[in-house]
């Protein structure tokens, strides 16, 4: 019997006989939106990306789908064309590897290809579509009834998919069910021709029946034996656009409502972290949030005028319930604060740390804890505005953790009396001990002389041995008295130098972490890094000078004013004298602060120089400048090394000098008595002696001091463009907890420095909701200006 049947071909032999040849690269797409054409990869490799557009224009960005090499099929797909003005038309478009050629067939040559062939080709392509329209499904529903070829079945309401490959059913009635819960292609085709319309599943896909119906299935083989597969696909590539667009709206919902539950939940998050930080303790839930609100407020109102602080209280949103927190409030008033932990075994109560706020443990209610004229804390209730002494109970009903607060800076040029001001806020009663104790404590340095003057005089008149056994029990008396007014003294001078100190260092560092980046761009890091820890030298040197040389010489006046009544030509020359060694003293230490300043000036170029040498020793060896790096270092080095010589020389004389002073003096003292020829008891004499010995070396410890005077100076005017440069401030308003609107950069032009080069050059960028955009390139392109920018 003879064989009728026409003969068949393959697609390759098919695409080299009857197929033009197109060529198709990233710059070359090729649209493949006319279906009755088909395209054959013939060379390379082909992308293909689902694109958007509007008025000819790409309206998103384009959607990868699959990735196909040589030998493989593509069918030309229709658009899908817009409905209204503002609809866009959703398109295939292929772009192809470097050397890809395609090859353009008409659509009605594939009934002389082999149906085994072309349904593997059309089976590939399905599962590669479907996987793509089933990327946004978070959950898919479990099939509970499984399609099978050539069976004809009748299923109640259920979730039809396939076990394997692909399976054409036939389209059930309108209203009867949804493709991937989406789309009813019955009311999408009109109802016309229902009755022919097949919908494929793959294992990506599924059908939800919600009435009874009955169905047949094919195979994709059969139908292009029969040759309806190409009015099929055509019919799913149009289902395919419908679910394209509702998961495209669906995912920007998606997102819109991800971002707001985010928003949502840090906001809670927030508001339950900072709740539970400051009512650990089991405050009650339904507590009044006003009365919480106002005595947060006024304790920090107590504590801003004991530290100088103005905290501002911003204002909730009348439709916000959450309460005023302590973070609000510094956000609000720009002010640093630390959490501190109390140790009731270490008595803290007894000692100042300056004024806090302090949880009750009980119920959470913020309390003030000032300190006391002596040191003692006293807690203050701001809702009944009373005030009680600390004791160890009290301590005990407190919570563990407290708030101590750093006042910030002025806004505007800090000068020197401004900083010493800003130290001194608040320590009258440290500077008023210090004064009650140093002043009785220079006249108790008199008393070992006065001593040593009265037993001279005593075994010179051929006196009792009581009376010096009295005078010895009076100078051991009045040691124990200086003990513990020296007690007294440095007991004021650490806690006012240790509140200062740590209230002036906690400000520099907020003032420098709210400088503009204008200003900062100006200095290199290493100046940077290095200003704090110049700052720590000048602290360090304030301390000294006032420790060791200014006090003593201010609590020793009174004592050089004994001399005077003993006799007055002797109190004349030492007084002279010490005003004339005071004089070069200090002469010799001025003359220290230039070099003292380029040695400073050098020793931060060097820093800066060892910071961006490291930074770039990467660039260095590439660029082999390894050399230049060293030379221009070495220059800078050498100029400290020179500067720090002269300093050591003027240090040298300054010591030759202090330590030759105690004897110049005491010449001095003895060529007067022994020019004027004078009648002065012997005790008398060592009394005289004693005290201006003991001025002169209170002059050369001020001598010492007055090399860290030297480098105070240069320091601080290294610093004093910091200190001048105005700060960042926060914009006042309530809270933002929403945020919206459109972000828009309309032709912006920035450079940091008015004579610098443009960072941002003529930028336009318009960011509506919803919408992701994400700005890359190089080191020092200008993102982080942009971010900077956008937050104002």
């Amino acid at each position: 019997m003879r064989d009728t049947r026409p003969e068949r071909t393959s697609i390759a032999e098919l695409a080299a006989r009857a197929g033009e040849s197109v060529p198709c690269a990233g710059n070359l797409p090729v649209k493949l939106d006319d279906p009755d054409t088909v395209w054959f990869i013939d060379q390379g490799a082909v992308n293909l990306f689902l694109v958007e557009f509007r008025n000819g224009l790409d309206h998103a960005a384009p959607q990868h789908l699959l990735r196909r090499e040589a030998g493989w099929l593509l069918p030309g797909v229709a658009p899908n064309e817009p409905r209204g003005v503002e609809d866009t038309t959703l398109s295939l478009v292929a772009k192809g590897s470097p050397g890809t050629i395609l090859k353009r067939l008409p659509a009605s040559l594939l009934s002389e290809v082999d149906p085994a062939e072309l349904a593997e080709q059309t089976d590939t392509w399905l599962a590669a579509i479907t996987d793509a329209l089933s990327r946004f499904a978070s959950h898919r529903p479990r099939p509970t009834a499984l399609a099978e070829p050539g069976v004809t079945r009748s299923l109640a309401p259920c979730t039809l998919s396939v076990r394997r490959d692909v399976v054409w059913v036939s389209e059930p009635p309108r209203g009867a069910s949804l493709f991937m819960d989406l789309v009813d292609q019955a009311a999408l085709a009109g109802g016309s021709g229902s009755h022919e319309a097949v919908i494929p599943l793959t294992r990506a896909s599924w059908l939800t029946l919600s009435d009874e119906v009955t169905l047949s299935a094919s195979s994709t083989e059969t139908l292009a034996r029969q040759g309806t597969l190409l009015s099929a696909l055509a019919s799913f590539h149009a289902i395919t656009f419908a679910v394209e667009r509702l998961n495209r709206v669906l995912a920007v919902v998606d997102h819109a409502n991800l971002e707001r539950a985010r928003t949502t939940s840090r906001y809670a998050a927030e508001r339950t972290a900072r709740q539970r930080l400051f009512n650990i303790y089991d405050l009650p839930i339904d507590r009044d949030v006003s009365v919480e609100d106002t005595s947060l407020a006024d304790a920090l109102h107590v504590i801003g005028r004991r530290e100088g602080i103005d905290f501002k209280i911003p204002v909730r949103p009348g439709s916000s319930g959450a309460p005023v927190s302590l973070v609000d409030v510094l956000a609000a008033s720009g002010v640093r604060a630390r959490r501190v932990r109390f140790r009731n075994e270490s008595a803290w109560w007894r000692g100042d740390s300056n004024a806090m706020l302090a949880f009750r443990a009980e119920d959470g209610q913020p309390v003030a804890l000032l300190p006391g004229w002596f040191g003692r804390y006293r807690e203050l209730d701001p809702v009944s505005k009373r005030s009680v002494r600390m004791t160890a109970d009290r301590a005990a009903a407190l919570a563990d953790e407290a708030w101590v607060f750093y006042r910030p800076l002025p806004v505007g040029n800090v000068r020197p009396a401004d900083l010493l001001r800003f130290a001194l806020h608040g320590s009258a009663a440290d500077l008023a001990r210090l004064v009650m104790a140093g002043l009785p404590g220079g006249l108790i340095k008199l008393v070992p002389a006065l001593a040593l003057g009265f037993v001279a005089n005593q075994t010179a008149g051929g006196g009792t041995a009581g009376a010096i056994y009295a005078a010895a029990v009076a100078v051991a008396g009045f040691g124990v008295l200086g003990a513990l007014l020296h007690l007294l003294q440095s007991t004021a001078m650490t806690r006012l130098e240790g509140r200062s100190a740590s209230r002036v260092e906690a400000a520099f560092w907020d003032r420098l972490m709210r400088l503009p980046p204008s200003i900062l761009h100006r200095h290199p890091s290493g100046d940077l890094a290095m200003s704090g820890m110049t700052f720590q030298n000048l602290r360090d040197g304030v301390q000294g000078v006032v420790a060791d040389g200014l006090l003593s010489i201010l609590f020793l006046l009174p004592v050089l004013g004994v001399i005077f009544l003993y006799d007055a030509t002797l109190g004349t020359v030492a007084l002279a004298l010490s005003l004339a060694s005071l004089l070069i003293t200090v002469v010799l230490g001025l003359r220290r602060i230039p070099p003292c300043g380029r040695m400073i000036r050098a020793a931060r170029r060097v820093s800066g120089r060892l910071f961006q040498i490291v930074g770039g020793i990467g660039k260095l060896r590439v660029e082999n400048a390894e050399a230049s790096a060293f030379a221009m270092w070495a220059r800078d080095y050498r100029e400290q090394k020179r500067a720090e010589l002269e300093m050591d020389a003027f240090e040298g004389h300054s010591r030759a000098f202090g330590a030759a002073l105690p004897f110049l003096a005491a010449g001095v003292l003895l060529a007067v008595v022994a020019v004027g020829d004078r009648d002065l008891p012997v005790g008398d004499f060592l009394v005289v002696y004693l005290v201006l010995i003991a001025f002169q070396y209170a002059i050369v410890r001020l001598g010492e001091s007055l090399g860290t005077v030297a480098a105070m100076l240069p320091a601080f005017d290294q610093m004093r463009p910091l200190l001048a440069a105005v700060p960042e401030t926060e914009v006042e308003g309530a809270p933002v907890e929403y945020l919206g609107g459109d972000i828009l950069f309309d032709r912006i032009s920035y450079r940091y420095d008015p004579d610098g080069p443009l960072v941002l050059d003529d930028v336009t960028i318009h960011v509506r909701p919803g919408e992701f955009v994400a700005i890359a390139g190089e080191s020092g392109a200008g993102k982080s200006t942009l971010f900077r920018l956008a937050l104002g």
